[in-house]
């Protein structure tokens, strides 16, 4: 029974707390001066609380724009909402703080996480990707503008990752094409994809599968294009086991090879 009672005494004090707590803010946002506003924001900000933040600020900001403050509300203005992750808002507001205020000392804190903001809007790879291009555009300029930041290494990463998920989109993208049994199209999405990737962590893959895409491609062929792609598929297995003479793929290969010569005999047989 003390224990229920004290559970009872501790929700009673903690929502008076909490009731406390909203109504100073309301009474500073209904009724307070642009200096009670301004010093609260600060104060709700040093507290994490970020929504209370931004509501006073947006009320008072434009009084102070011209004023020595100017800069560092906007500045936490600005860090309130990147760090409640409105990505898309954050973002306009870093670069809407660059322009106002281009001398500040925080302009390359606020580039960098400008660029962080479009990185967190970066979908999965199997989604449009404007947004994961519009990232790495901006993590350049940023390591364009600040090649001896410290930050250095983090965009490099950052950047990795993201060219990581356009190559396994343009992958995926390439395989759909050999899946759906549209090999012409799969043999140059295959080729588009290794000379813009030529050194990918899939090239094995897509190797082997250009390989499959070429030879199938080949044996549906008409007779008058036929040797050509069968001659292209020869081509395709003597680069693939150059390249990986020890694959789990070899002996696949190998046979597709071997059908392949016995193809083009019988297709030179058939012509003469």
């Amino acid at each position: 029974m003390a224990k229920t009672r004290f559970f009872i005494f501790a929700s009673i004090a903690a929502f008076a707390v909490i009731l406390g707590s909203c109504s100073d803010f309301n009474k500073v946002l209904k009724n307070g001066t642009n200096e009670a506003k301004r010093d609260s924001a600060l104060s709700y900000f040093e507290k994490k609380e970020y929504l209370k933040t931004v509501t006073l600020l947006e009320d008072v900001i434009p009084y102070y724009k011209l004023t020595p403050h100017g800069e560092n509300l906007y500045y936490h203005y600005c860090m309130a909402n990147y760090r409640m992750e409105d990505y898309y808002l954050s973002g306009y507001y870093w670069k809407r703080f660059i322009r106002q205020y281009p001398t500040s000392k925080h302009v390359e804190e606020a580039t960098f996480l400008s660029a962080m903001c479009a990185v967190h809007n970066s979908p999965e790879y199997h989604l449009d990707q404007t947004e994961t291009l519009n990232a790495l555009d901006e993590l350049q300029i940023f390591v364009d503008l600040y090649p001896d930041s410290e930050l250095i290494d983090s965009c490099n990463q950052i950047m990795d990752r993201l060219n990581g998920k356009l190559e396994k989109k343009q992958f995926e993208n390439a395989r759909l094409y050999y899946k759906t049994e549209q090999y012409k199209a799969a043999v140059v999405a295959f080729d588009g994809m290794l000379e813009k990737y030529p050194n990918s962590t899939y090239k094995e893959e897509v190797l082997y599968l250009q390989l499959r895409s070429s030879y199938l491609l080949a044996i549906n062929s008409i007779s008058s294009k036929k040797m050509e792609r069968l001659n292209a598929t020869l081509k395709s297995y003597r680069t693939f086991v150059a390249a990986f003479p020890e694959s789990q793929w070899i002996s696949d290969a190998e046979n597709i090879k071997n059908k392949t010569e016995k193809e083009i005999n019988n297709t030179t047989a058939s012509q003469q």
